[in-house]
Parts: C-alpha cells; sequence; structure tokens
C-alpha cells in the first residue's frame, strides 16, 4: 500500500501552513481500506484546501490541467479568476499572476495531483493515471460539483463522469473500485467519511452511475447535517 506520495517541495508548503491553520480531525469509516476514490464538495477550493492539508495520508487529486502548467497557470488567472472573477484590472492581474503561477504549478506537481481535461479527448489520459495510482495502492480524492465557486455547506448538483474511472479499473483488475463520499466540516473543524459504495457485479453502467452518483450526494448531506451544519 501506498503512503508518501507527494513531493519535498509540497511537504515543506504542508508543513508550514499546518503550524499557522487550525488543526482539522479526521474520522474515516473502518470499512476503508486503500485504495478508495473519495470524492468530496468542492466549495469553492475550501474542501481541496483543508483535506489536501490536513488529510493524514497522501492523496492524488483530480485538478483542472492548467494548474499543473505554469504557463497555463498565468493565462487562468489573468482571463479568468484575477479579472472575470474578481474583478481586476488586468495589468495588475499579471502582476500577481506572474509570481503565483509558478508557486501553484510547483506546489499542484509536487502534490501528485492528476490532471483532469474538461472536453478534451485528453480526458482517457485523466482514467488512465487514475488507475495507474489506484493499482499502486494509492487513493484519489474527486471534487465534482457542478457550481464548483459555491461556498455553502450543502451538496448541490455533481458531475458523474468520473465514475467512468470504474469501466477502466474493472476491465484491468476485474475489481470494483470503493467510492466513499469525504465531507468537510468548518463548524466541527472535522474530515467525515461515510461507507464505501461499488459497482454491483453485472450492473448495467448506467443504471450503477446513477445509483452511486446519487449515494454521493445524499451521503455528503448526511454527513453535512451529523455535523450540524445544515437544518
Amino acid at each position: 500500500m501506498a503512503s508518501r506520495v507527494y513531493g519535498k517541495f509540497f511537504r515543506i508548503s504542508q508543513w508550514i501552513v499546518r503550524k499557522i491553520y487550525p488543526a482539522y480531525n479526521v474520522l474515516i469509516h473502518e470499512q476503508i481500506k486503500d485504495p478508495v476514490v473519495y470524492v468530496s464538495h468542492h466549495q469553492n477550493l475550501f474542501n481541496p484546501f483543508i483535506i489536501y492539508l490536513w488529510f493524514p495520508k497522501d492523496l492524488r487529486t483530480w485538478i483542472l490541467h492548467v494548474f499543473l502548467d505554469r504557463k497555463a497557470c498565468f493565462r487562468q488567472y489573468v482571463d479568468y479568476t484575477f479579472t472575470k472573477r474578481m474583478g481586476m484590472n488586468r495589468t495588475i492581474a499579471k502582476i500577481c499572476a506572474y509570481p503565483l503561477s509558478f508557486f501553484i504549478a510547483h506546489l499542484l506537481k509536487s502534490g501528485k495531483g492528476i490532471p483532469v481535461y474538461r472536453g478534451s479527448k485528453k480526458i482517457f489520459n485523466t482514467f488512465r493515471l487514475t488507475v495507474e495510482a489506484l493499482k499502486r495502492g494509492e487513493s484519489v480524492v474527486i471534487y465534482p460539483t457542478v457550481d464548483y465557486t459555491d461556498t455553502s455547506n450543502e451538496t448541490k448538483d455533481m458531475h458523474e463522469g468520473y465514475l467512468f474511472i470504474e469501466k477502466y479499473y474493472f476491465r484491468e483488475t476485474a475489481q470494483h473500485v470503493r467510492f466513499v463520499p469525504l465531507y468537510v466540516s468548518k463548524n466541527k473543524r472535522l474530515i467525515i467519511s461515510g461507507e464505501p459504495v461499488t459497482f454491483h457485479d453485472d450492473e448495467d453502467f448506467s443504471i450503477g452511475q446513477k445509483r452511486i452518483g446519487e449515494h454521493m450526494r445524499n451521503q455528503l448531506h448526511e454527513l453535512a447535517k451529523k455535523c450540524g451544519d445544515l437544518e
């Protein structure tokens, strides 16, 4: 079972931030054994930040590919994040994005992020890298929230394309992927998981995809209620 995945730069950065950021406890269901695919709400970067920072094991995170390439990361910040989302002047955006793009790309590559290519045939590379990681015993975490800018505790619409991991993994191993809901509670300062769920033997993929997709949303909702984050 793989335990150490992250590179030195990521580990140093993680150690520094842990010194100044409030700690989160972690409760993982007793049935969970690596490798698994954790599924979590994005919550406008909050959940990826907390899970990267405080999860006790190294995880391979699905990350939009532009943030793993310095030049593409710079363009993303200048053309969208700083200008369109934050309303920043383009010249100021370039000044801010230049050093930040070096840091973010280096950090996430050191964190062994798996690049996600939206709307491209390169998405097959995402699945290939994910299956290779799972076969090495490395667990993966995915944030498939449709509106990733939503900051609420409620998990709403989620993309279900990530569940195609099952097809590729089963083809190579004849085993089912274990998908696990993973919730982050600001209220409790807690990272908590639900039970693992898998596709059934001989289950039609589209039926299983819908079943597990709904299960993930429902379980994340229940975990939020359990933590007192929802009425």
